[in-house]
């Protein structure tokens, strides 16, 4: 009331079907004589009306009509709102790793014992992964395609088209797969195709161009493709024997001055190649030992004795031993200067990091002192852990293995090492089974990375002969049974899935799933079983994600606030200020991930920006929405995350919460949610 008396008058409230304007409030639990109500304001003040109202069924836009009568006076408002269904659309998975003959079990024990009445089921989907490593080999046109042309990425297109000319030379069957693969016209790995387990369209998300496989105009010239492999690995040679310096030794990039590491870097390539028989040019090797000879003589025996640099001694022997006899080294080194080297390397041992030790290790074995190799690399393997889904990794630490923690490269030597000193040793399989697993969660995009990875899995592969075999899959569901066959020429990718519609998901039947794999190899087979509900989730609920929410209430306390955490059927005031933290956990590194916190519609968000952000380690995209907050993380390293943001409560009522869910956008099998809350805001 602006005037300078007060007024007294009527207040009418309407709630209408926008398209018709016809009146809805039964709808809402209103009637005719609910809908209006007097009022008496004083001069230049306002008062309040409150309506009781209780949220439809029906999902969709409402407009709300309100008109003020006074004496001579009205004033009215129409305003459309959206109603967001009640009902959640959630999904809850399991997940396991076949190997070699073997029969596992997925069960949802949980769902199939519901009492829950309002709960719909909606499909239940199985994927079946086999032909893993023809994964890896997708990574493959990024590493050909790396736009820069310093010594290191050259190299590692040298190397990885021969280890993967080499494979494909022995295996025929392999090779004609590849020629199929290399049809695929994208920079990256793509991940747009659908998936009835993604929830998400992409076009929401900000990954759009990287789903799609990156810019379509870059178009890449495939190395699975013979004639690209050829071309690649001599043009690659080639520009490398051009950056050779006269004095045997490499720049970084060409023109640049000689650099001992990299030099070092380049005959550690070259005798990686030699492993796989991929020719290589000995004149070039020969030359740079010649130039790393005064290296020798001029810095590392003084390092020595200074008792400095151990690191680069240990690397520098290492790849002496990788080469199989001393007419590689042009006689450069002696027998003694490889004992004055390995002796010194020792004695510093326990100060070196994981990765080093595997170099040391296996120099160890190499020059006959095998026990002190084990003891070594045993010092490494001690703190790693093998677990049934997730093969054999390290756990996330500070500065654990310095080099990156949990990465693809790491990994791949590991396993790498594992092959030559303790091959029939378990672990050795579980390195494999988590690296594979790391693809599928995963766009490798190191060269370095991948490169390594291709080497380690070639070399255990081949080993233990799981190249080019023929492999089958069979699945027992729903009283059906579908047998998968891999031909060891034909790659199927991410198209192995069993969809059953929602009428067909008896909860007697559907809830255990039985997947058999026959022959030699690895598999992962998940089952995804999609359902709506009116119930609150009581308990979390994920696999390799998980996800936990808690709400606070912000409260002064003199100078300062204090959290004090909100318990069930607590009462918030309209005016309180609540903070949310959303706890996100992954046991394995993953890429292009999704979380979605949903807002109770009777909370306002304190921000309303969205945008990028840093903290805890990683970056992430914060998009704030009507309905609630999204996540999205392009990278996700293991570990445990909390995310905080703050509400202020605006309008009373009680008003329930869905869960937060959680994603994978490359393996939407992978997914998880945290349990509903009711928050109650009194008037």
């Amino acid at each position: 009331n602006a005037s300078d008396s007060p007024l007294t008058g009527e207040l009418s409230f309407e709630i209408q079907n926008p398209e018709n304007e016809k009146s809805v409030i039964a709808d809402f639990g209103l009637t005719a004589k609910d809908t209006k109500k007097s009022f008496t304001a004083p001069k230049n003040g306002a008062a309040t009306l409150t309506f009781q109202i209780k949220t439809p069924k029906r999902v969709g836009t409402y407009a709300f009509k309100v008109t003020a009568r006074a004496k001579n006076f009205s004033d009215g408002e129409r305003r459309p709102f959206p109603v967001l269904p009640s009902r959640m659309h959630l999904a809850q998975s399991r997940f396991t790793v076949l190997k070699n003959k073997s029969v596992k079990t997925l069960e949802f024990k949980d769902l199939a014992d519901s009492k829950d009445k309002s709960l719909i089921n909606e499909k239940m989907i199985v994927t079946v992964d086999a032909q893993l490593f023809y994964g890896v080999l997708q990574s493959l046109p990024y590493l050909v395609n790396y736009p820069y042309e310093c010594t290191e990425q050259t190299l590692n297109r040298f190397l990885a088209t021969g280890i993967v000319s080499s494979i494909l030379d022995k295996y025929p069957a392999v090779e004609r797969m590849a020629e199929k693969m290399s049809a695929r016209k994208t920079q990256l790995e793509s991940f747009d195709d659908a998936d009835p387990n993604r929830r998400m369209t992409l076009e929401e998300s900000p990954w759009l161009l990287q789903a799609k496989g990156g810019a379509q105009e870059e178009l890449v010239s495939n190395v699975l493709q013979k004639k690209t492999r050829e071309a690649v690995r001599s043009s690659s040679l080639e520009k490398l024997r051009k950056m050779q310096l006269d004095s045997g030794a490499f720049p970084w990039f060409k023109g640049g001055p000689p650099d001992a590491y990299i030099t070092l870097y380049i005959l550690y390539g070259f005798s990686k190649a030699l492993e796989f028989k991929v020719e290589v040019p000995k004149d070039m090797i020969v030359s740079g030992w010649r130039y790393l000879k005064t290296v020798f003589r001029d810095d590392i025996q003084k390092w020595m004795k200074d008792g400095c640099c151990w690191e680069y001694v240990t690397f520098f022997n290492y790849v002496l031993s990788n080469y199989p006899d001393l007419s590689w080294t042009g006689g450069a080194f002696t027998e003694a200067d490889r004992r004055e080297m390995l002796d010194y390397s020792f004695k510093q041992w326990r100060s070196h990091s994981p990765y080093l030790k595997g170099y040391l290790a296996l120099t160890l074995h190499r020059m006959g002192r095998k026990d002190d190799a084990v003891k070594v690399w045993e010092s490494v393997m001690d703190s790693s852990k093998t677990d049934e889904l997730e093969g054999t990794h390290w756990a996330r630490e500070e500065r654990s293995w310095l080099w990156y923690n949990d990465t693809v490269e790491t990994h791949a030597f590991a396993l790498r090492t594992m092959l030559e000193l303790m091959p029939k040793d378990k672990r050795t399989e579980g390195l494999v089974q988590w690296l594979f697993l790391n693809k599928k969660l995963n766009h490798w995009s190191s060269t370095k990375a991948t490169a390594e990875a291709i080497y380690s899995l070639t070399h255990y592969l081949d080993q233990n002969a799981e190249l080019g075999t023929r492999e089958s899959v069979t699945v027992n569901v729903a009283n059906q049974e579908t047998k998968f066959s891999f031909e060891p020429d034909t790659y199927t990718g991410k198209k192995n899935q069993i969809v059953i519609d929602g009428p067909r998901v008896d909860p007697k039947t559907a809830s255990k799933i039985t997947v058999a794999k026959d022959g030699p190899g690895m598999a992962f087979a998940s089952a995804t079983w999609h359902f709506s509900t009116e119930e609150l989730p009581k308990a979390s609920r994920g696999d390799f994600f998980a996800v936990e929410r808690a709400y606070f209430k912000r409260v002064r306390q003199g100078s300062e606030y204090v959290l004090k955490p909100l318990t069930a059927g607590e009462k918030l005031a309209v005016g309180d200020q609540v903070e949310v933290h959303v706890s996100l956990k992954t046991k394995h590194e993953a890429e292009y991930v999704h979380l979605r916190d949903p807002r109770a519609s009777g909370l306002e968000p304190e921000t309303q920006t969205s945008g990028y952000k840093w903290d805890l380690g990683i970056f992430w995209y914060e998009e704030t929405r009507d309905s609630g907050s999204n996540f999205f993380f392009s990278r996700l390293p293991v570990g445990e995350y909390t995310f905080k943001y703050r509400l202020r409560a605006n309008m009373a009522g009680n008003f329930r919460v869905a869960p937060a869910t959680v994603q994978s956008m490359y393996a939407p099998e992978f997914n998880a949610y945290s349990a509903g809350h009711v928050l109650t805001i009194k008037p």
